[in-house]
């Protein structure tokens, strides 16, 4: 006569049975090893664990949601470790498989985590977030208004991720601005190419690897051996904003340019399986006589860091650029649940000089940095040149991404350089490779001026608050006369469209390229005037160049 009986009390009792069931299992299975004293420990702690949710469920003042209940309880016991031990629930399930497909709905933004702030590594080339002039380094603080500051990697991706055609307001902190501002972004079908261009210009061959996926290795040797065909007098990789992937695909690629037998990256965690060095085994795809030069920034990371931090150790090529972002760890998912897995930091990676390059303000928690009291340490490469552990790879040359002027910016921010590109690009006579004209600058200029724009130049946020402050001094009966300032800027306003002329024209002419050719001719047609790309090309011309700066006596970071 019970079987009909249905209260609250009696769903919350059912409710609190089938954890108890749950949790009766795993103790079950954890009984076989209790010989250990680690596993004593566990076995106590989930009695505890177990009775402190049954008296929860069955005692609290309100009804509590079982599955919440537990879900918390998971996310506390992984808050405190490194910010990619994730628990993966079932509707983040699907993006996870999106993902490894190469296609998933959202605005192409890679993230990470520097300083325990959610930050952006690199926007996806032609992307939402590429077009909005979204940069690397820059912080996300709030997602549609909610504060972005407690969120994980995985959280914030799935906050950001959605169907295709809807809205999300992103807000971010910038590097040199002082107020933060929300960018509206349209969230499309993001299809990600692992080699969005490669070619041959001035008989240097260039490959673009935009991340490591399944099949990026096997694709970077299917190039190379295309390249090679063309008696290429030196091959430049770019992993600029690359920010990683699958490990074995970093170590394919390295295999299709060193010779057998080397030492690739070595992995080590707590377990014999996390444990493992990884050699070249191959005939190499690029001859060993081949000039090779790696470019990255601080949005290249992880998987991109293996490939460069390999390559510099084994004295295989010059590495040219920012130093990198440094994210030294391995993750391993692990099914936990019918639609659920967990996430797990299972090693650290180890370069062949025997380099961490985990970067130490990842974690100020004091988790997962042993190794990291011998970041200053030096370490040598194959032929004896000297490298330093910590803080991600620094190039031999060392050169900075060119900066956006403030007006170049703002456009960029706003997409008006895509808007007009787009609204115009059957009323010009534009071919490849794109010639942007007279005319079409001072169609832009008007296109320009018609829009309401708020630019910020150095020094005039400054004012502004100074100003600010002289207002609220009640005391302070002097005046201060701030109009030769405000003429400046007021002039800097009216002339910033002739001051940063080229700089305009030229991110005006990748966005025509764009359409005209798509993402790999927007890439061909940007090397022209890319200092990285242009100093590479200048060491290959020089061979005494190239070869000096690997030479033994020769030492790392090269100022340029």
């Amino acid at each position: 006569m019970w079987k009909n009986i249905s209260s609250p009390i009696h769903e919350r009792m059912m409710r609190l049975r089938r954890i108890a069931v749950i949790l009766a299992v795993i103790g079950l299975g954890f009984s076989v090893v209790l010989a250990t004293d680690l596993f004593r420990s566990l076995s106590t702690n989930l009695r505890i664990y177990n009775n402190i949710v049954r008296h929860l469920l069955a005692e609290y003042v309100d009804d509590i949601n079982d599955e919440d209940l537990i879900e918390a309880s998971i996310q506390g016991m992984l808050e405190d470790l490194d910010p990619y031990t994730v628990y993966i629930q079932e509707e983040d399930q699907m993006s996870v498989g999106m993902l490894t497909r190469g296609k998933y709905g959202g605005v192409g933004i890679r993230l990470g985590v520097r300083g325990d702030t959610l930050t952006v590594i690199a926007p996806m080339e032609d992307t939402p977030a590429y077009r909005a002039g979204i940069r690397p380094g820059d912080k996300i603080i709030a997602i549609d208004h909610e504060s972005a500051l407690d969120l994980r990697t995985d959280d914030a991706a799935q906050k950001i991720r959605g169907k295709p055609g809807t809205e999300v307001i992103l807000t971010f902190r910038r590097y040199g601005e002082k107020e933060p501002f929300d960018i509206t972004l349209v969230r499309e079908e993001i299809k990600v190419n692992d080699l969005p261009y490669y070619g041959v210009d001035n008989g240097i061959g260039y490959i673009r690897v935009s991340r490591f996926s399944r099949d990026a290795a096997k694709e970077v040797r299917n190039a190379i051996s295309e390249l090679q065909d063309q008696q290429i007098g030196g091959l430049v990789i770019d992993l600029r904003d690359n920010p990683g992937g699958l490990l074995q695909d970093a170590v394919v690629m390295v295999d299709a340019l060193v010779e057998p037998g080397l030492s690739i990256v070595e992995t080590r965690g707590r377990t014999k399986k996390a444990t493992r060095t990884y050699m070249s085994e191959n005939e190499p795809a690029l001859e060993a006589a081949t000039p090779l030069i790696i470019l990255v920034n601080e949005g290249s990371a992880s998987a991109s860091e293996i490939v460069a931090g390999a390559i510099q150790d084994l004295d295989r090529g010059v590495i040219i650029g920012e130093r990198t972002f440094g994210k030294g760890l391995v993750q391993s998912i692990f099914p936990v649940g019918k639609n659920t897995s967990l996430k797990v930091t299972t090693a650290k990676y180890y370069i062949p000089s025997g380099r961490l390059i985990q970067k130490e303000d990842y974690l100020e928690n004091g988790v997962l940095t042993d190794g990291l009291d011998k970041k200053d340490s030096l370490f040598v490469t194959r032929s004896g040149r000297i490298v330093q552990g910590g803080g991600g790879i620094l190039p031999d040359i060392e050169l900075e991404d060119m900066a956006l002027t403030p007006l170049a910016s703002r456009l960029f921010s706003r997409s008006l350089y895509f808007a007009f590109a787009t609204l115009h690009q059957n009323d010009y006579d534009v071919s490849l490779p794109v010639v942007i004209t007279d005319e079409i600058m001072e169609d832009f200029r008007a296109f320009v001026a018609s829009k309401e724009l708020d630019v910020t130049f150095p020094g005039e946020k400054d004012m502004e608050n100074f100003e600010a402050s002289l207002e609220k001094l009640d005391s302070f009966e002097g005046g201060v006369d701030l109009g030769e300032l405000k003429a400046y800027f007021e002039s800097r306003e009216r002339t910033s469209f002739d001051d940063e002329y080229d700089q305009i024209k030229r991110l005006l002419k990748l966005e025509f390229a764009s359409i005209k050719g798509g993402i790999g001719e927007r890439i061909h047609s940007a090397l022209e005037d890319d200092p990285g790309y242009l100093k590479a090309v200048e060491i290959m011309q020089s061979p005494l160049a190239y070869q000096e700066i690997l030479r033994p006596e020769g030492q790392t970071a090269h100022k340029n």
